[in-house]
């Protein structure tokens, strides 16, 4: 009989094209590895990997080998990930991700109110500018800034927009004066954030298209590092209006009704049958400031 541990080493070597690098990938013995494997041709009656100075390298059974044991790995990843959900599902526990702005004004508040409703549920929090995976797992509800979102594995709710502007400091003002319009951006030194997030956004597109590049100080990949340079650096910048009105040393420059972005509730179909998920999504739903503002209660 097969001994999955014995599928895993091999992808790994196969991978890896060493049974060191393989060891050090899987954090088992050397000899271990070499050992499993010489086991596991033995019980298929073929040879897997060529061997020499230079590693292992697969053979034409081993490459015929390979598809089926990637599709056993594929297998074994998608038992975890289900066990993962089902033990949370047991735990009573629900794992929200958010930028970090967007944890600290709208998620953080919300999931305190629901929590005096719901004291024996436990939420983990992961703030992460870049998107952590629903698909696989590794949270259950997250909120994200974005035009549009895709994937047909996604349940989406959408929330009201998001209203950007133009920022500056007190200390700028004072010496620079202000922009008021968006066609009097280009006058002035600009903060930008990364083509990533500004493809991603229309708010930020429709910005990017009235700067003079020859002006833009640098680039900022983060709301929560905009606001933070703009109150040192000599320039401007775009920030959502929930992150950019909390700060007292920041003055909103102007505003237009193309600064809006579309902001989104997401989860995997797998989390959201979950009562418990699809009870906390309802109550943000409910509960999400309709002006965009900060949560408050």
């Amino acid at each position: 009989m097969l001994d999955w541990d014995d599928i895993r080493i091999f992808l790994a070597v196969a991978r890896e094209g060493s049974t060191l690098a393989a060891s050090r990938k899987l954090n088992i013995n050397q000899t271990t590895v070499g050992r499993r494997m010489q086991a596991l041709e033995t019980a298929l009656g073929l040879t897997l990997f060529e061997r020499d100075t230079r590693g292992y390298t697969l053979t034409a059974q081993g490459r015929n080998m390979l598809e089926v044991a990637a599709s056993m790995g594929e297998a074994a990843e998608s038992v975890k990930t289900r066990a993962n959900q089902l033990g949370r599902a047991s735990s009573g526990k629900i794992r929200v991700t958010a930028a970090h702005s967007s944890m600290a004004h709208w998620m953080l508040p919300l999931i305190s109110e629901y929590h005096k409703i719901n004291p024996d549920l436990q939420f983990e929090t992961n703030s992460a500018e870049s998107y952590i995976s629903l698909e696989n797992g590794e949270a259950d509800v997250a909120l994200r800034a974005a035009d549009k979102i895709s994937g047909d594995t996604l349940v989406v709710r959408k929330l009201p927009p998001v209203r950007w502007g133009i920022y500056c400091s007190k200390s700028y003002l004072a010496a620079n004066g202000m922009p008021r319009s968006i066609e009097e951006l280009k006058e002035h030194p600009y903060l930008r954030f990364p083509d990533a997030m500004v493809k991603g956004v229309q708010a930020m597109s429709y910005v990017d298209q009235h700067l003079d590049k020859s002006k833009i100080v640098s680039t900022v990949d983060s709301v929560v590092s905009m606001a933070a340079s703009l109150r040192t650096e000599e320039a401007v910048g775009a920030l959502p209006c929930v992150e950019g009105d909390q700060s007292s040393e920041l003055l909103m420059c102007f505003t237009d009704n193309r600064m809006q972005s579309g902001l989104w509730l997401v989860a995997s179909k797998e989390a959201y049958q979950e009562p418990r998920v699809r009870k906390f999504m309802k109550f943000i739903g409910e509960k999400f400031p309709q002006d965009g503002r900060k949560a408050n209660f």
